[in-house]
Parts: C-alpha cells; structure tokens; sequence
C-alpha cells in the first residue's frame, strides 16, 4: 500500500471557502438583480396578466425550494448510520454530517432522531443572537446538541453540548429539566406508521417555545424517526419578501381558507389560553382586501385575476392554484394598490442595484484573489483525475497547495490511483485468459503480487461442498509449492479457512504451528526464504451467497488492517471470476448437450439423416481447417478465431435442425406411392381382386351354358396380362428408371381398367379423410373403380401460415406449391425421376426454412451470430437459383459455402440412405465439378477440397473402403 506524504504547515481551507462564498453570494446577487431588472423593465411592458402569472410561478418556485431541500436531506438522513445508533458517542460521530445538513440548508432550523426506545438527538445551528440569548451562549457558539439519553437505572438525563464553526467542544451542560419523551410527540406518532415524510400542523417547540412546523420521516429500518423544525416566521419572512411593495397583500392558504403563509407571523396562528396553537383563517385579517378577494374570486378553480375596490382604494388581486410539494392543494392570493404597482417596483430595483454594485467593485479584488487561492489547486486536481478518467495511471497525483484539505484529497485520490491500477491489472488479467485452470492460477499470482505477501494458496469447494480442496499453491508467477497441502473439511471449526467461511470476512491470525498443523501447512514455512509470522485468509462467494473457496495468504510482518479489507474486495472481484468462468463452461456444456439433443431427435425420426448431421460437420471442419492453413491464393487472408471455429460447429451441427420438422415418411420416401406406408400394396391388392373377378366371370360363364367346356386359355391370358401390369406398376413405383411417354402412355392404359367395390369406404375412417372424401357425392354401390386414379381426398390444401408471400421478414424466395401434399397415384407414379413429387421436394427443401426461422429465434452471442447464415446457405447456389434465399456467390461467407459442398459430397457418398447407393468416390468428385461448371457450387471451395485431400481424409473415416477408387485431381484442376 502507498505511504502518506510528509505535511506541510497548512492552513484551513474554512477561512477561504467563507471569502469566497461572500465574494460568490454578491456576484450572484448582481447577476439575479440585472436579471431582474431586465425582466422587471419587459413585465412593466407586458399586459397585466402575464405580470401577475410571472410573479405567481416565482412565488411557486421559491415556495419549492424551501420544502424540496428538506424532503431531500431527510430522505438520504433516514439511511444514515444515525438511526441505528444505540449509544451517544456514535450519534455524536455523526454529528459532521447533521452540521453539513444544517449549514447548506437555511429552512432547516432543527435536526433530530427520535428512537423507539425513548431516546432523543437533536442539533441546532446557532446562528442569531435571539437564540445565543435564549440559550445564553457567545458567539464562538455555532451548534447546540441536545441529548435524552436512558441510563442503566432507566433514568431520563438530559445533556446540552455546544460546539463552534469547526465541531469543537466546548462545553456539556446537563439539564435535569430536559427529559421529555420524543415518542409522545405527535410528529413521532404521526410518521411511526408511515413509509413517507409527514408534516406537521403549527405547535410550539419544546425548548425554543417557538411556533413552526416539523417534516419527519421514518428511518427504513424503522428504529428511529428523523425530523427537520422549520418555523412559521422563516416561511412568513420569505412570503414577505416576495411582497411587489410594501402595501401589497399577499397570502398562501387552503383551499377552505386555513393559511398557510402570510408576512405577518402573528396572522397565520395564535396561541390559544388553553396554549393550544390555533391556525387563522383568510377572513379573519386584518386587510379585509385579501378576505374580501377570496369571496369574490374563489379558492378554487383555474387563475383568476380582476380589479377589487376596497375602503376606496383599487387594488389588481389574483387568484391562482399554487403546487409547491407540500402535498395539500393550496391557493395563493395577491393584491397590489393599483396606483404604486410599478412605480415601487422601479425604485427598489434602483436602489439595490447602486447598492450591490459598490460592493461589488469593492470585493472583485479581493474575491479574485481568494478564488484562485482555492481553484489552483482543485484546476491540478482536476487534470489528474481527468487522466485517471481516461485510465491513464502512470502519473502520481499531488497538488503545491498549502490547503489542508486539497493537499489531502490529492493523497486520497493518489492512493486511489494506485488502487483503481491494481483493480484493473487483476481484471485485464482474468479478463485475457480464456483456460480456467490458468485463470486460477493467474489470479493467485495477482493477488500475491498486489497485495506483496509472500505466498498464498488457493481453496476451492468439492462438488459435494464438504471440503476445501488445495487447487494450487505459489510463491510468485514463477514458482509453484512442490508439497502436498491436505483437504481442509468444512467441519473442522478451528481452522482458518472455515472459520472465515463461516464468518463470510477476512481474517488475519498468527502463523503458530497450531493454527499451521490444523491446516495440514505445518512443513509450509521449511519452503519459503523467510518463516511466515502471520496468515490472513479471505472466503470467496459467489453472487448467490454461496461458498466458492478461500485464498489463504502468507506474510513475513504484522499484517496492516487495510490489507485485510484491500483482500477482501479482491475476494469478491475473484469469487465473481470464478464463478463467472464456471457459468461459462456450464452453458457451454448445456448448449453442446442441447445440440446433440436436436441430433439425436432427428436421429430418432430418421437414422439417415442423423448420420449426416454428423458427418457433415466434419467434412466443413476440414474444409474450414484447409483455409485457414492457406498461405496463397483466394484463402491466404481467410483466419479464424477460437469463436469462429466454435461458430462454425454449432451451425455445421445445427445445419439440418429444421428436418425436426419434416414428416420422415418423406424423408425417407423409398418409392413413388409411400406415404405412411407403401401403397403398391393396396393396388396389389385391387390386381388381386381383378384376377379373382376375372375368374369368376369365366366360371360364370361356363354354368350358364351348362355343359359347355371353360376357355381356360382366355382366362389365363388375361390373368397373366394383369399380372404383368401389375409388375410393371411395381417396377414404375421404384423410381430407378426416368418415365418417358410410352411407359406414361401405358401406366394410364393401365390405370383405367377396373375392379368393383361393394363395401362403403366412408366408414371406419379419421374426420380429417371423410371430409375431404365428402366434397363429392358418395356413388351407389356396387360401383366400378378404377385401378389407379387421382382423387379429391387426395389433395391436401396448404393453409396461409405455410405460404411465403414476398417481403417476408427471412428474405426467402422459394416457388411454393399450391398444394401442401398431393397423394393422387397416377400423380405420384408419373414421376419422371425418383420417387418425390413436387409438394415432397418443397417439404424436404423446406426444412432448410424451418432450420433458419428456428435458429433465428435463438438469443445467439455475438460471437456466434453468423450461425444462422452459416446453416442456412446450405442449399444457396453460386448464381442465385438455390433456395431459400436465392443467394448469389457473393453474398454468402466462405464457410457457408464449405458447408454447401460438404453437405452435397456427403449426400453421395453416402451409404445408408433407403432409396439409393452410396456412389464410388472419383463419380462423386465428377459430379462436383459438373456442378462446378453449372455454377452450383463455388470453384474455389472445390479446389480448395482437392489440393488439400479434404476428400480423401473424409472417404478413408466415412466410406465403405470399396467406394474408395483412384482420383486423378489434375482432371479437374486447370
């Protein structure tokens, strides 16, 4: 820790700072009197109105600022450490900051706590010679303290303590008359019960036997009451001074009349014979104009304004609602003799202006000199600490002043200086290293290094928080202990480390061998220069309050209390740290984990696609990898970081999350007729039926002419014609061959021949299928159907919230199908290529929009905010024609586009999809580089994926060793 300065001879910085407010007070007081003069001189032009709506927000404002600054002090002083004292020496210590409050606030007269307990604290600023008298006091007299305090035999004694200007002592007087219980008072009863400030009615002060009012509030721990006295004569000298002349009237009441402000204190109320303190009403002045007014106009309603006769004078009166925080509604009225409301106004502003302006020639001198006496120095201090704003530390801070308090508050902010500077090193520290284990260490070293003990060790809690575990221990950044420090158990109460634990503080205690051998350190100080004579340890908590470890320190010396609490704010700057990387690594781990949950769920639906979720990530890894080993060409700029490369496996993982929602019977669609399940059985079925009515008819045939023999030939040439549609319908339904005219020509042939349905196919099935069978009318049975046909309950509607209209918010320009599925058989079988229709491909396709809208809903850092380009440029082609986005080369990143290659090279080789063969792996090179050619792909990323042998690499840990052929790459590299 920094060493204090030596001290010069210094003087007081009081002498100054009253100069120079004197000086401060007339050059305000000139600027407010030009000010006003100006502003009297345009009133004086203005209508009348304006003039009394001007003077009526000033009166408005002024009225403000005698409440707002007591309701603000007495809302910081119901915090203060004052309402908890229980003893008079620690009331008395915060005496500082009770004269503050009275010398900055002139309403307040009076500060005081009462407390439950019946004690009473009150201070008084003396600042007048009526009170010197009443109190007999001298003028070196500046503050009474007033005590009621309990003593041991319940005893009420009461204490007077005078101070002066500087807070010294001068005398203790005890009042044995001063006994009074603070809890009997009504501003104590009245704020017991409340959380906000109450102000009381007019009464008479106990030992001033002045009349005023009292603003009290309770203290939040509801162990005292703190009051503020201000008198009816201070409230009534400033409405007073805000008379237009001397015979004007002005008065601030309720609107049922009661007073509330008047320049006569006398007016606002009296003292009854019973002594009872009785407030005046508007109609019992003694002008009868204002009385007269209030009648007249009303106290209530908008500003109301006008021209009064009364006793045969005319007087311009107004009447306007008045707000100024005291939370009754209150109305001000004035009244100003019609025939001197300007000329007065003039002559005092005449006046006073020849008045304030000799004293300000005579001052300016001497309140320049006092001001740069006192700015000098605070200037230096102010370009100091605006280095220290701008972190800049290397400078010390100190000031050529001989004021005590600048030359101390430069040693202050020097020592915080160095203080902020240690702070800062400990964060950018932690801050740069990314590893825990190093972190750990790095900040034990900070801490030994900060606080210059001479070793130190680092405790952390075991996962089933019994023990504290020795994570490492060091003498410097260079030197780790080589001893075997135990596990200290939670339930060994004498040791160091858990007591402080136990006590949540810092604790410094004697290096004894006993203290040492609890801890299991007994050979400690055999490794160190110099044998340890005292320990100070410090718990670590987290931001829940719960235990994280303990940093148990070594020191040669007497250890200084302010290491002990400079220790323990670094404690918590290091148990946030510690728990901060631990939250890290933990939502880490959940959201890997969460990851390979959508993996496995799409594995779940269907174990193809689950194996390309894991292998296309590692394809884009060595695809990724490649680049940034690129010393030349496109890549020789392409770098990436620790969290790109994290970016770039969550989306490669997450590439395909949107197949979650696609149904796997398309997914995994192996022939041109499977929905949920394969439908060339039923119409293997319908065959069957047809073979057996064929049957039938010939055997019909015969016993109707009795006798006669079966042509058995003809009846075997048609069943065998129907079976060999049916092998045909069979072998189209396989999609392995493309379906030309002819085979297109002869599937309809074939699909309008017949069979008979006697059963009713509208019962026994779902709601959702009768209806769309009931859009027409339901045919008399027996009914003739036909082989294969497209029918209306084959079409499935696509609803609105599946459309992608233009300009939605995910940029995606896809041709949509009209229709969600369309199951017609003649439908799907005159598919020319493969088993999908057009409503399949789209629903496959389409997970590539659920895959972005789902990743775009997830809160991403900024760290891995490309994720959902990088998943979803997958399916994106080099001249715009893929989907979802239609993205030109250009505007997609570089791993995006890796990622496309990858997942293409994947889907070929592959060899565990149902409805193909994984292809060799020189024909899927050569489909890549005509997809190159067709500008499908990026050429850059495919020569990328040659020259590195990323194929290669990728075929040898995925592919069946016999896809595996020779690869010329020079075929494909110009």
């Amino acid at each position: 820790m920094p060493h204090a300065r030596p001290k010069k001879n210094l003087i007081s910085v009081q002498t100054l700072l009253i100069a120079a407010s004197f000086a401060l007070a007339l050059t305000l007081g000139s600027t407010v009197l030009v000010l006003g003069y100006t502003g009297a001189n345009n009133g004086l032009r203005a209508a009348l109105e304006e003039q009394f709506d001007t003077l009526g927000m000033m009166i408005q404002e002024r009225a403000r600022r005698l409440v707002e600054p007591v309701q603000s002090q007495l809302s910081i002083l119901i915090y203060d450490q004052i309402t908890v004292a229980s003893d008079l020496s620690t009331r008395l210590s915060r005496l500082p900051v009770l004269a503050e409050a009275l010398k900055n606030n002139p309403t307040i007269r009076n500060i005081y706590v009462g407390y439950v307990n019946g004690e009473f604290f009150l201070a008084k600023k003396i600042d007048n010679d009526e009170l010197r008298s009443l109190f007999q006091l001298d003028k070196t007299t500046s503050f009474l303290v007033q005590s009621i305090t309990i003593d041991v035999n319940g005893n009420r004694v009461g204490e007077y303590r005078l101070y002066d200007e500087n807070l010294r002592l001068q005398a203790v007087k005890v009042k044995s008359d001063y006994t009074y219980d603070p809890r009997d008072r009504s501003w104590f009863q009245a704020s017991e019960g409340k959380s906000g400030s109450v102000t009381s009615a007019p009464y008479a002060f106990f030992t001033t036997d002045k009349i005023g009012v009292t603003i009290s509030q309770r203290s939040v721990n509801a162990s005292a009451v703190v009051g503020f006295d201000a008198t009816i004569g201070q409230l009534a000298a400033e409405v007073k001074s805000l008379q237009l002349s001397s015979d004007s009237e002005i008065a601030i009441t309720e609107s049922d009349g009661t007073l509330i402000a008047h320049p006569d204190l006398t007016q606002i109320a009296r003292r009854a014979d019973s002594g009872k303190i009785v407030r005046q009403n508007i109609s019992g002045l003694e002008s009868p104009i204002l009385s007269k007014a209030a009648v007249e106009m009303g106290l209530s309603g908008s500003y109301k304004h006008g021209v009064i006769e009364s006793e045969g004078r005319e007087w311009v009166v107004s009447s306007r609602p008045l707000d100024f925080g005291m939370g009754a509604e209150a109305r001000l009225l004035l009244a100003v003799p019609a025939d001197n409301l300007f000329a007065s106004t003039r002559q005092i502003i005449r006046d006073q202006s020849i008045v304030i302006l000799i004293i300000l020639c005579l001052s300016i001198p001497f309140g320049i000199f006092i001001i740069r006496q006192i700015t000098k120095p605070l200037s230096q201090l102010s370009k100091d600490v605006q280095k220290l704003a701008s972190f800049d530390f290397t400078q010390p801070v100190s000031v050529g002043s001989r004021v005590r308090e600048a030359s101390e508050l430069a040693d202050t902010i020097d020592r915080l200086r160095v203080t902020v500077s240690r702070f800062l090193e400990i964060n950018r520290t932690i801050a740069a290293e990314e590893d825990f284990n190093t972190l750990l260490v790095k900040l034990l070293d900070e801490i030994i290094a900060t606080t210059e003990t001479q070793a130190g060790v680092l405790y952390l809690t075991d996962n089933e928080e019994t023990a504290l575990v020795p994570f490492v221990s060091r003498i410097d950044s260079e030197q780790t202990l080589d001893i075997s420090i135990p596990s200290v158990p939670l339930s060994l109460d004498e040791a160091l480390v858990v007591r402080v634990a136990e006590n949540k503080n810092a604790e410094n205690a004697k290096a004894s061998s006993e203290e040492l051998e609890r801890m299991g350190l007994e050979t400690f100080g055999t490794v160190l220069d110099v044998t340890p004579s005292h320990l100070l340890a410090a718990p670590l908590f987290n931001r829940s309050n719960e235990l994280v470890g303990v940093i148990l320190l070594f020191e040669e010396t007497n250890i200084d209390p302010a290491l002990v609490r400079f220790t323990e704010a670094l404690s918590g700057s290091a148990a946030v740290s510690v728990e901060a990387r631990r939250l890290i690594a933990a939502q880490r781990d959940l959201f890997e984990s969460f990851i390979q949950l959508i993996a496995g769920a799409i594995d779940a639906k269907s174990p193809y696609t689950g194996g390309h979720c894991a292998r296309v990530p590692e394809l884009t890894k060595l695809l990724a990898k490649a680049a940034n080993e690129a010393d030349e060409g496109p890549f020789k700029d392409f770098n990436l970081s620790r969290d790109n490369w994290e970016a770039i496996h969550v989306a490669s993982w997450l590439h395909d999350c949107g197949k979650i929602t696609t149904p796997e019977f398309i997914v995994d669609k192996a022939t041109k007729l499977e929905t949920l399940y394969d439908r060339i059985h039923e119409i293997r079925m319908r065959v069957e039926v047809m073979k057996r009515e064929a049957e039938i008819r010939f055997l019909r045939s015969a016993l109707s002419a009795a006798g006669v023999t079966c042509d058995d030939m003809a009846l075997h040439e048609e069943l065998s014609q129907l079976d060999d549609d049916f092998a045909f319908i069979a072998k189209l339904n396989q999609g392995g061959e493309y379906l030309d005219e002819s085979k297109q020509d002869r599937m309809n042939t074939i699909a309008q021949k017949t069979w008979t349905r006697t059963l009713d196919d509208r019962i026994g099935i779902s709601h959702e299928e009768l209806e769309r069978k009931n859009k027409i009318v339901a045919p008399k049975l027996p009914v003739k159907e036909p082989l294969l046909a497209d029918r209306l309950e084959h079409i499935f509607e696509r609803p609105e919230s599946e459309k992608l209209p233009e300009g939605n918010p995910w940029g995606f320009k896809m041709d949509v199908p009209e229709l969600l599925y369309n199951r017609g058989e003649i439908h799907n079988l005159s598919i020319q290529r493969g088993t999908l229709t057009p409503e399949d491909r789209y629903k496959i396709n389409e997970h590539i929009v659920q895959t972005i809208k789902m990743l775009d809903n997830l809160p991403f850092p900024k760290h891995l905010r490309m994720v959902p380009e990088l998943a979803g440029g997958h399916h994106e082609k080099m001249d715009g024609t893929g989907y979802p986005k239609r993205l030109m080369r250009e505007e997609m990143s570089p791993v995006a586009r890796m990622m496309a290659v990858a997942d293409i090279f994947e889907a070929l080789t592959a060899i565990d999809r149902p409805y193909k063969k994984g292809k060799m792996l020189s024909e899927s090179i050569k489909i890549l580089s005509f997809m190159v050619d067709n500008q499908h792909i990026d050429p850059d990323i495919f020569r990328l994926f040659l020259e590195s042998k990323a194929y290669l690499v990728y075929a040898q840990e995925y592919m069946s060793p016999d896809q595996i052929d020779e690869v010329q790459i020079s075929d494909y590299l110009p």
